[in-house]
C-alpha cells in the first residue's frame, strides 16, 4: 500500500467515524465531558464582564491558518465562536488580538455573525478585532498592553504561542486581571505554568469546542480523536509484536 492509498484510507475512516458518532450523539440526551478548568472559568468570566460593563480580551496568538499551526488556530477560533455568542447576548463583546493576518478576517467574521444571529448587526464594530504585530514578541508585547486596559475584565490566551506568551500573562498579573490560557507547545506551557492556575495544556485545547458548546459536531470530533488514538496504539503494539517475532 503506497502513501496516497494509506492517506485516502485514513481520511475515509475518519469521515465514517465522524458521521457515525454524530448520528449516535443525536439520539442521546447528554454526553459527559471531563471538565477543564480554563474553559469552565471562561464562562464565569463572561458573566462577570457583562455585570461590570467590560469585556474579555481574547489573545489568539500568531499561528496562521496554513502550516503547522493551522489546527491549533482553528481550535482557538472555535473558542472565540462559542464566547462571542454569549458575550454579544450580554452586550459585553470581547476584545480580540491576533498576530497573523490570516486570523484577522476570520475572527472579524465570527464576531460579525454573532451580532447577526442576535439581531444586533448595527452594533458590530470591526475594530474589536485587532492585528497587533507579525512577530511573536511584538505581538505578545502589544497584546499585553491590551490586557492591561481598564475595560478588560479577563484575558484568555489560546492558540499558537511560545515563551513570549509570558509577556501577556505578566501584564494580567501586574494589573490583577484574571488570566486563562490554553496552549500546546512545551515552551508556552513552561512559561505560563508558574503564573496561571487555569491552564489547559496540550490536547486539552482541542476539546474546547465540545467543552464550551456541547454541540454534536464538536462532541463527535472529540470522540473521534479518542477512537483514532486507540487505533494508533493498537497498530503500534501490533507492529512491535510482529517485528519482535520476525513476522514484519
Amino acid at each position: 500500500m503506497n502513501l496516497l492509498a494509506g492517506a485516502i484510507l485514513l481520511l475515509s475512516l475518519v469521515t465514517l467515524i465522524g458521521v457515525y458518532l454524530i448520528l449516535r450523539l443525536r439520539k442521546k440526551t447528554q454526553t459527559a465531558v471531563r471538565p477543564i478548568s480554563a474553559f469552565q472559568d471562561l464562562k464565569v468570566q463572561a458573566s462577570y464582564a457583562a455585570e461590570s460593563g467590560g469585556g474579555i480580551h481574547v489573545a489568539l496568538g500568531n499561528g496562521s491558518l496554513y502550516g503547522e499551526d493551522a489546527i491549533t488556530s482553528i481550535a482557538a477560533l472555535q473558542v472565540l465562536e462559542a464566547l462571542s455568542d454569549e458575550a454579544v447576548a450580554y452586550n459585553a463583546p470581547p476584545i480580540i488580538t491576533v498576530g497573523d493576518p490570516t486570523l484577522l478576517p476570520i475572527a472579524q467574521d465570527i464576531l460579525r455573525r454573532a451580532y447577526e444571529r442576535k439581531g444586533q448587526l448595527e452594533f458590530y464594530n470591526a475594530g474589536q478585532v485587532r492585528f497587533v504585530a507579525p512577530s511573536p514578541v511584538g505581538y505578545a508585547a502589544g497584546a499585553g498592553d491590551v490586557a492591561s486596559g481598564e475595560t478588560v475584565t479577563a484575558t484568555m490566551m489560546i492558540g499558537a504561542f511560545a515563551q513570549e506568551v509570558s509577556l501577556i500573562a505578566d501584564s494580567s498579573v501586574r494589573y490583577n486581571t484574571p488570566a486563562l490560557a490554553a496552549v500546546t507547545t512545551p515552551t508556552a506551557i513552561s512559561a505560563l505554568y508558574p503564573a496561571i492556575e487555569k491552564l489547559a495544556q496540550g490536547e486539552e485545547l482541542y476539546a474546547a469546542g465540545a467543552q464550551l458548546t456541547g454541540e454534536d459536531r464538536y462532541m463527535a470530533g472529540l470522540i473521534t480523536q479518542d477512537v483514532l488514538r486507540f487505533i494508533l496504539v493498537l497498530t503500534i503494539l501490533a507492529l512491535s509484536i510482529a517485528t519482535y517475532w520476525g513476522i514484519w
